[in-house]
């Protein structure tokens, strides 16, 4: 089954489905889960619930890959179907747990990795965790009668060794203005073999050379073949042409720059 989520990089997926919301399931632990190793060895971690209702109940949990674009769309798709799923590799030990009321759960898992020697770079997946149907308290009363469901994706990110290139691509470049600012606007793409949380930035500079604005954002986990879209939030510029460099600090050794130019 192919799942579809708008969202610029969805780490937490929640589908309510009616008001007031009662979350009874709570995830304790990361939603992100990395992890440094080398082929041939295995890892353990776990996910922890929490109840938060006054009777027990169950989670469902269960895997799917798990990849995005800057088109806003997170993708929920069958496990082991991207070619850089680690979901074949991970080892759930329960699919469906009781969590105890006001208490909590854990949920051990164990990662092997395949021993070859083609293995470089970041595999992941992920764990989604939801409420099963008996997690809806009976009776209880709401405005259309519906209680609400939530579901967590917990992504377990494996980097095989230390190797792996880190790639940025840039596009879809554009810049905007409107009364009191200014705005550019591109999207940003893992290109390599290894996922990385990339710190872009970006100088603007008038046709003179002189550096007008500049601004810096720290972004999530990127993933090989998943993109984002960024936007600078810049001050409002007098009208003419303007040439910005955009840089992306992947924590290799280079730092990526390419220079687009622009005209108000």
């Amino acid at each position: 089954m192919i799942r579809r989520t708008r969202s610029l990089h969805v780490l937490i997926v929640a589908l309510v489905l009616a008001s007031p919301v009662r979350a009874q399931i709570i995830l304790r632990s990361n939603i992100v889960e990395e992890q440094v190793t080398s082929a041939g060895d295995s890892y353990t971690g776990a996910i922890v619930l929490s109840n938060s209702s006054g009777r027990p109940h169950t989670a469902i949990l269960y895997q799917t890959d798990y990849s995005f674009s800057a088109d806003g769309f997170s993708h929920f798709d069958r496990p082991g179907g991207l070619p850089r799923s680690n979901a074949d590799w991970v080892v759930l030990q329960e699919r469906r747990v009781v969590v105890p009321a006001r208490g909590s759960s854990m949920v051990p898992y164990t990662v092997v990795v395949p021993r070859t020697t083609t293995l470089r770079g970041t595999y992941w997946s992920t764990i989604m965790v939801e409420g099963a149907a008996d997690g809806v308290e009976q009776g209880a009363a709401t405005n259309s009668g519906i209680s609400s469901v939530l579901r967590y994706a917990v992504q377990i990110a494996t980097h095989v060794g230390a190797e792996g290139s880190r790639d940025v691509a840039f596009s879809n470049v554009s810049a905007t203005e409107t009364d009191s600012s200014a705005a550019l606007d591109l999207d940003v793409s893992d290109s390599g073999e290894r996922a990385y949380r990339p710190t872009l930035s970006v100088e603007v500079y008038d046709e003179m050379g002189a550096l007008r604005a500049k601004a810096k954002q720290n972004r999530g986990l990127l993933y090989p073949g998943t993109s984002l879209r960024q936007r600078f939030t810049l001050p409002r510029l007098p009208k003419g042409t303007y040439h910005a460099v955009v840089f992306a600090d992947t924590g290799a050794e280079s730092i990526f720059a390419r220079q687009f130019t622009f005209t108000f």
